[in-house]
C-alpha cells in the first residue's frame, strides 16, 4: 500500500525548494522529521506532480565543488604545483566518506522500521490487554479414574500454517485447491471433530488427561510478500482478531474433552513484520499478537493453560519426553523438502543443547507444508502439514501441492510416540454449527454469539 503525503510534508518540501535546497540534500531530513523512509525517485515524482521545479536548486556536493574550483582558480600555480599523489589522496578520502554517509544512512532507515514494527506490536498488545473481553468459560471434564486394562498417555496436536486472510482461486491453479477465510473455518472444525472422535470413540482403551497444542507458526499470511498483500481478505489486525476468534472456539470444544489443555506457540516467518529476515526480536511478529490475542479471549478457561516464548523455538516436556517445536524457515530450501538441510539444522541444534545437558527426543517442524517424518538415533523428527495446503507459489514454482493436514498423536511415558494421525482436512464439509467471525461485527457481540451457540 502506497503511504500518501501528508500535508506537512507537501509543505516541508515546498519551503526547501524555496530555499534553493535540492531534494537530494533534503531527503533524510525529511525522513528523519516524519519517519517515513521516502526514496528519492519518490520525493522528485511527488514534486513534479505538484508542479514544483526543483531545476534552480544545487546540490551540496555541486555548491562545493563550483566553489573549490572557484577557489583553485584564483592561484593557477597552486593548482599546477599540486601534486598527482595528493589529489587522488584527496578523491580516494572523498569517496570512503561517501561511502560511509551511505552505510549510515542505510543503517538508520532500518533501526527506524525495526524500531517502528517494535512499538506497533507493543501498542497493538496494551490495547489488547485493555479492551479484550474473554468468551465465556465451558465445563471442565473431570479427570477420568485409571481403570486396569486402560492406557493413560497425553495426546499432541500440531497446529501450523493456516495462513489465515490468504486466497486460494482455484481457476488459477487448475481447481487444485481453494482457500479463504471461511474455507479454514470449515477444516479447523472438522480437526476438532476428528480429534473429539478419535479421542472418545475410535481409542476407547485410552485415557487422555491432557492435551498438548503446539502451534509452529503462520497462523496469518502476512505482510512480507506484495502479492499475498495485493489478493488477501482484509488487512493483518482483522487476521489476527478473526483468527484469534476461530481457534478459540476450536479450542473451546476440545476443552470440554481434555481436562487440561497447554497451548504453546511459536512465530513463524509469514507473520513478520519486516521484509527482512531479522534475527532480533523475532518475536515482533503477527503470530505472536494472534496468540496474545487467543490467550486473552481464553483467559477465564481454567483448564487452558498458555506458554508464548519469545524464542523461535522451545522445549517441550510430554510424558518425560523432550519435543523441540521449530517452525523452520530458517533451514534452507530449493525445490521441495531440504531433508539433508534439516538434518543438519537437527543435528546442530541436539549438540548444542546437549552442551547444556538437554536431551531432545523429538524435533517437530512446520513451514514446508508436507506431512512427513524422520528416524534419528533416538527418537524422531516430524514434519507438520497445512491447513491452507497448495497454493499458487507450490503449484505455480515447485510444482507441489499437498492435501491440507494436521498432525495428531498420543505420547506414553515409556515408549513416546505411539499411535498418530495426519489428520486430512481437504475436503472438509460445511459444518451444521460453525465457528463464528464476522468482520462487520465487533468481537464482544460475536463472544455473545459464541455463548448463546
Amino acid at each position: 500500500m502506497v503511504l500518501e503525503y501528508s500535508s506537512e510534508e507537501i509543505a516541508f518540501m515546498k519551503q526547501k525548494i524555496k530555499e534553493k535546497v535540492h531534494p537530494v540534500d533534503f531527503v533524510d531530513d525529511l525522513n528523519k522529521k516524519f519517519l517515513n523512509e521516502r526514496t528519492l525517485i519518490s520525493i522528485t515524482t511527488k514534486l513534479g506532480r505538484l508542479g514544483v521545479s526543483y531545476a534552480h536548486c544545487e546540490t551540496k556536493k555541486s555548491q562545493e565543488a563550483r566553489e573549490e574550483l572557484q577557489k583553485l582558480s584564483t592561484s593557477e600555480e597552486a593548482i599546477i604545483e599540486m601534486p598527482k599523489k595528493e589529489i587522488n589522496l584527496v578523491v580516494e578520502k572523498d569517496k570512503e566518506i561517501q561511502r560511509l554517509k551511505t552505510q549510515v544512512s542505510i543503517f538508520q532507515r532500518k533501526y527506524t522500521a525495526a524500531n517502528k514494527a517494535a512499538n506497533l506490536q507493543e501498542s497493538i498488545l496494551k490495547v489488547l490487554e485493555e479492551t479484550i473481553v474473554a468468551l465465556p468459560s465451558v465445563k471442565v471434564p473431570a479427570i477420568k479414574s485409571f481403570k486396569v486394562g486402560r492406557t493413560k498417555e497425553s495426546a499432541l496436536l500440531l497446529l501450523s500454517d493456516l495462513h489465515a486472510g490468504e486466497i486460494v482461486k482455484p481457476e488459477e491453479i487448475g481447481d487444485i485447491n481453494s482457500y479463504n477465510f471461511e474455507i479454514m473455518k470449515n477444516r479447523l472444525k472438522c480437526l476438532s471433530d476428528s480429534i473429539i472422535d478419535i479421542s472418545q470413540n475410535k481409542l476407547r482403551g485410552y485415557t487422555f488427561p491432557k492435551l498438548v497444542i503446539g502451534a509452529l507458526g503462520d497462523f496469518v499470511t502476512g505482510i512480507i510478500h506484495e502479492e499475498l498483500v495485493e489478493s488477501a481478505e482484509d488487512t493483518p489486525i482483522e487476521w489476527a482478531e478473526g483468527t484469534a476468534l476461530v481457534v478459540a472456539q476450536f479450542i473451546l470444544e476440545l476443552a470440554q474433552v481434555f481436562p487440561e489443555i497447554e497451548f504453546t506457540g511459536i512465530v513463524g516467518n509469514h507473520g513478520r513484520m519486516t521484509k527482512q529476515v531479522r534475527f532480533k526480536k523475532r518475536y515482533v511478529n503477527w503470530d505472536y499478537i494472534t496468540y496474545t490475542y487467543l490467550s486473552l479471549l481464553l483467559k477465564d478457561q481454567k483448564n487452558i493453560k498458555f506458554n508464548l516464548p519469545k524464542s523461535f523455538w522451545t522445549l517441550q516436556e510430554i510424558e518425560g519426553k523432550t519435543f523441540l517445536f521449530l517452525h523452520g524457515d530458517n533451514i534452507q530450501s530449493w525445490n521441495g523438502i531440504p531433508w539433508y538441510g534439516i538434518q543438519r539444522m537437527v543435528s546442530r541444534l541436539e549438540a548444542l543443547l546437549y552442551s547444556k545437558k538437554i536431551k531432545v527426543d523429538y524435533v517437530c517442524l512446520g513451514h514446508f507444508h508436507n506431512a512427513g517424518s524422520l528416524d534419528k538415533v533416538n527418537g524422531e523428527l516430524i514434519l507438520n502439514g497445512s491447513v491452507i495446503g497448495g497454493n499458487e507459489y507450490s503449484i505455480g514454482k515447485l510444482f507441489m501441492s499437498t492435501d491440507a493436514n494436521q498432525f495428531f498423536a498420543g505420547v506414553h511415558n515409556e515408549h513416546g510416540l505411539s499411535w498418530r494421525y495426519h489428520l486430512n482436512l481437504q475436503n472438509a464439509p460445511e459444518p451444521k454449527n460453525p465457528y463464528i467471525y464476522d468482520t462487520n461485527k465487533p468481537i464482544i457481540d460475536q463472544a455473545n454469539e459464541v455463548l448463546e451457540k
